[in-house]
């Protein structure tokens, strides 16, 4: 399969620096990574989880929120709570 994409100056300018701080030497190495942490995370969202990222030095945690990552929370719950019944039976 074939994509295009199409980037302003800005877009440009991200994907060529996250190039350079991954050592991605092509896109299509850049965006099979992100499509990977993409899945990922996507697929722990479906099964409740959250995605945390910790700071080693003082232990503080922030969670990653996106748009796409709720859109999979809410299609887990739902789907967790669809199956629920089934297992009460």
């Amino acid at each position: 399969m074939r994509i295009q994409l199409d980037f302003d100056e800005l877009g440009v300018e991200l994907v060529e620096e996250l190039q350079r701080l991954t050592g991605c030497r092509t896109y299509k190495d850049l965006f099979n990574n992100a499509i990977s942490l993409l899945d990922w995370s996507v697929r722990q969202r479906l099964e409740g989880r959250k995605i945390i990222s910790v700071d080693a030095r003082d232990g503080a945690a922030k969670e990653l929120v996106m748009p796409v990552l709720q859109h999979a929370a809410q299609l887990g719950e739902r789907e967790a709570a669809a199956a629920e019944p089934a297992l009460s039976r």
